[in-house]
């Protein structure tokens, strides 16, 4: 997808959360309502997994703040560890058990690269061939989530995002569970 149709899918998802946030807010999250818990999935940049930990916390009925850390396992030579501060709109459904959210927020990411450099013939040298480097980007979130209630004080969940990064854009999907409080 080229950097213009990435630009346009952006500003349809920021028109259509902002549009969400005028539809009728759930009973399901009360202000001051936390949740902590664990995430795990997996990362398109890089084609690997990634786990980390999220904490939820309602500002209102309608909205929910996710600050989120991340490790993004190592494969095709790239690793990371990501910073997420998300902000998200549930809608509940099905009695308050179920609800489905937009999410929009801000990224930080530092990319760890490594790859192995040619000689001055184009040859594999024997010592010092490996080369890193490390890029750190800021960059935006865009995506959707779904969590269902099991109990009062556990949720579970799947949340599919894109971030927008300078050459490390990617997609990620991550299945999490929660303690609610």
């Amino acid at each position: 997808m080229n950097f213009r149709k990435k630009i346009a899918a952006c500003c349809v998802c920021a028109v259509l959360a902002v549009l969400a946030g005028t539809l009728p807010a759930s009973g399901q999250m009360v202000r001051g309502e936390k949740s902590v818990g664990a995430k795990i999935g997996y990362v398109g940049k890089n084609s690997s997994a990634d786990v980390g930990l999220v904490f939820q916390y309602a500002l209102s009925s309608r909205f929910r703040l996710s600050p989120e850390v991340g490790c993004v396992f190592k494969h095709q030579n790239l690793d990371a560890f990501t910073i997420d501060l998300n902000l998200h709109m549930p809608f509940a459904f099905t009695g308050n058990k179920a609800a489905l959210y937009p999410l929009a927020g801000l990224n930080y990411s530092s990319w760890y690269e490594t790859f192995k450099d040619p000689g001055a013939n184009g040859a594999l040298e024997e010592a010092g061939t490996d080369v890193s480097s490390r890029y750190n980007r800021f960059g935006v979130n865009l995506g959707a989530g779904f969590e269902l209630r099991c109990s009062r004080t556990l949720k579970v969940g799947i949340e599919a995002k894109y971030t927008l990064l300078k050459r490390f854009s990617g997609g990620y999907l991550n299945a999490l569970i929660c303690y609610t409080f």
